[in-house]
């Protein structure tokens, strides 16, 4: 008997326990707010000059020489690299000299004969002056229709003297439609020597931008067509980060002018500091999301940075 309350005893004290642990409350589950915002805004993205530009050749053609090599330190119109000279291209050059000499000489000639010009048409109006006078006394002799119309041609002729003084006062020295002629001839003579002399200096590749070869992709014996890239120079006197990877729920919480801290992956011992200079007013779609690319000028230069390197970009709240 004792032995089954003692049992009893037993089991209802296990059936407590157990609707005890049932009737215990669970922990608590908390819910973010909806609206929370994390402490910083992370981006990837990649490290590059503050400036550069590609350097190509504007017309077809083939390498004769090679200035520079890869990492020199050049200015803005530095000669890099130089094309064999076509011959008709150097002809052209010196015709166009030729002709323009040409030009100026008949323009000097024009004006130094000016003196010269001017007492030959003031004689010129003297005579037809002394020639209207003798018809103008002949038909007041006798107005026959012969003297008439010798007096008319000696009033013309004196009209036309008189015009052509005029034209050689207003030119100084020189008729005014001829001195027109001599200058538009020099002007195309120049126009002609210009358009050759640019011709030949295509030939030439020199530096549109002051820093650093980097990418050189020539040699001698090489042929290029106009416009395809035969090095670039870059401008590394500054860096900036550009990300992509800012969606329109992260870019709207960043502002031009704001702070941010810049590690390199491949430098992680370097902590830079940076502020956003840019953030592009038109969007891209990356993957299904709406992104905007910002441009960050970093504070600092160190010697080991490098064109290309992974940026990690912490954008402070």
């Amino acid at each position: 008997m004792k032995k089954i309350t003692l049992i009893l005893i037993l089991v209802t004290i296990a059936l407590f326990t157990l609707t005890a642990c049932g009737s215990s409350d669970s922990p608590e589950t908390v819910t973010p707010e909806a609206n929370s915002v994390p402490s910083a805004v992370i981006a990837e993205g990649q490290l590059l000059p503050v400036n550069w530009l590609d350097q190509s050749f504007s017309l077809p053609g083939t390498v004769e020489s090679v200035l520079v090599n890869d990492g020199d330190v050049v200015s803005t119109g530095q000669l890099l690299a130089a094309y064999a000279v076509a011959p008709d291209a150097m002809l052209a050059v010196a015709r166009a000299e030729q002709e323009l000499l040409s030009a100026q000489q008949a323009l000097d000639a024009l004006k130094d004969a000016a003196d010269l010009n001017t007492a030959q048409v003031q004689l010129k109006v003297l005579n037809a002056q002394e020639t209207l006078e003798d018809a103008q006394a002949d038909f007041d002799a006798d107005d026959s229709a012969e003297n008439q119309a010798l007096l008319d041609i000696a009033a013309a002729a004196l009209q036309l003297a008189e015009d052509e003084l005029n034209r050689i006062e207003a030119g100084d020295g020189v008729d005014v439609n001829l001195l027109k002629a001599a200058e538009a001839r020099l002007n195309t003579a120049n126009t002609s020597l210009a358009s050759a002399q640019a011709l030949l200096d295509s030939h030439q590749l020199k530096s549109t931008l002051a820093g650093t070869v980097v990418d050189l992709r020539t040699q001698p014996g090489q042929k290029f067509t106009a416009g395809t890239p035969v090095m670039a120079v870059a401008d590394t006197s500054s860096w900036v980060v550009k990300t992509d990877n800012l969606s329109e729920t992260q870019v709207s919480s960043i502002a031009v002018g704001d702070a941010v801290t810049v590690r390199l992956d491949a430098l992680p011992e370097l902590d830079l500091s940076g502020v956003v200079t840019h953030i592009n007013a038109r969007y891209e779609e990356k993957r299904g999301d709406i992104t905007y690319t910002i441009t960050i000028r970093v504070n600092e230069v160190d010697p080991a940075m490098r064109w290309g390197l992974t940026a990690a970009v912490y954008f402070q709240p």
